[in-house]
């Protein structure tokens, strides 16, 4: 019998976002016997970079995943005006609700409903499947009301933070499952909102097997990479300062772009690092495993001050995947893997610190090659697509 499945998402591919690839990843490799379509808006991130669609209802094929694209405000910058953080609302809050509209109107053509989060306001058109009859299993993979209120996004006891409290106590506490990508996760949850951890399953990021596999034959240069978003959560000061020790000694490349790039760009000129940091901007995602395939390390910055010990981050399994020792910032999830793994360092966000790291892979090329193996051996055990979609393909059918 197949099980038919309906997956929210608020990013899907072709937005570049490590978040918007995982349904699309899973869906590929679930059994013959599942059915999913995707529910998403038209892609809008990186902000500005997709033409505006007036289209009510897009129904399109993604390498063979159906997607049902309904019109939501897409943003046109990812600055910190006012104007810009209307667009982001604009863009959550109006999905949700079409979201929502169209379950109420379709749902009898499905088993189940998945809400994928971030952002928690997928959560809606989640409760109201559920109401209608729909197995409901949110996916999180970001706290995402947690850490809005660390970063200053949202107050304590505003409307805003009241509005999304109720729809993630409803997510954890009345949803019929759900997905996490970590054990800290999980153990947050239970602990927040005192439920069983029998309630999770741990579905953490896979790895493309097709786009990052170790090459075997890239020669590696002094340069060490950043890749991804520029934003507040991202610790990028300290690790970018750490060339301030490195002269002559590596060369840090930055791809990627976020609404912190232009301050990051003056921290460079006032601390004289521009021979040595360069800022590549936003890349296709297929060029990546050649960016880290070439680079001595890869730097997965994290703030410590933020809740994000739950984090096990996608670019930090993808450069593990090419066979590239990562320096990231010691987080709990991040300091499991570093000791289940060795296939890195997890460092205090600390410039001498961060430098030290990127000293010793420069001065140890045994050291990192032995550091890349066992990254590509992790991977291939705990994250690999298929593993992934046998576990999802389980709770989906309620084995």
């Amino acid at each position: 019998m197949t099980t038919r499945t309906l997956v929210v998402s608020h990013f899907f591919p072709p937005e570049s976002l490590g978040g918007a690839h995982r349904w699309k990843k899973v869906i590929e490799e679930l059994p013959e016997d599942h059915d999913c379509r995707v529910l998403c808006p038209p892609p809008a991130f990186p902000y500005g970079e997709f033409d505006r669609s007036w289209t009510p209802v897009e129904r399109d094929e993604i390498d063979g995943v159906p997607v049902t694209r309904l019109w939501s405000y897409q943003p046109r910058s990812d600055g910190t005006s006012e104007s810009s953080n209307l667009g982001r609302i604009l863009n959550y809050v109006l999905f949700s609700v079409f979201a929502t509209l169209y379950v109420v109107l379709t749902h009898r053509r499905y088993d189940g409903i998945v809400t994928v989060s971030a952002p928690h306001t997928t959560f809606l058109p989640g409760i109201v499947g559920h109401l209608l009859g729909l197995h409901w299993v949110p996916d999180i993979f970001d706290l995402w009301l947690d850490n809005a209120l660390d970063i200053g996004y949202v107050e304590r006891g505003s409307i805003p933070y009241r509005a999304i409290s109720f729809l993630e106590r409803r997510a954890i506490t009345k949803s019929d499952h759900l997905f996490v990508i970590t054990e800290t996760m999980a153990e947050h949850f239970s602990e927040k909102y005192d439920v069983s951890l029998d309630r999770f399953t741990l579905v953490p990021f896979g790895v493309d097997a097709e786009l990052f596999s170790a090459s075997g034959d890239s020669q590696r240069s002094n340069t060490v990479v950043y890749t991804g978003n520029m934003g507040e959560a991202h610790a990028l000061r300290p690790f970018i300062g750490a060339f301030e020790h490195l002269d002559g000694v590596a060369e840090l490349v930055l791809v990627g772009t976020g609404k912190r790039r232009a301050e990051l760009e003056q921290f460079c000129r006032d601390r004289g690092l521009t021979d040595r940091v360069t800022f590549d901007g936003v890349v296709p995602r297929e060029e990546i495993p050649a960016i880290l395939s070439m680079a001595t390390a890869s730097l997965v910055p994290l703030q410590q001050q933020y809740r994000l010990d739950y984090a096990r981050p996608n670019k930090l399994l993808e450069s593990m995947a090419i066979g590239t020792p990562y320096i990231a910032s010691s987080l709990r999830e991040i300091d499991r893997i570093t000791q289940e793994a060795n296939a890195g360092f997890a460092v205090e966000n600390d410039a001498e610190r961060v430098a030290e790291a990127i000293e010793s892979l420069v001065s140890d090329p045994e050291m990192a090659r032995e550091m890349g193996t066992a990254g590509i051996e992790y991977v291939e055990r705990e994250h690999r697509w298929p593993i992934l979609a046998d576990r999802v393909a389980s709770v989906l059918k309620r084995e």
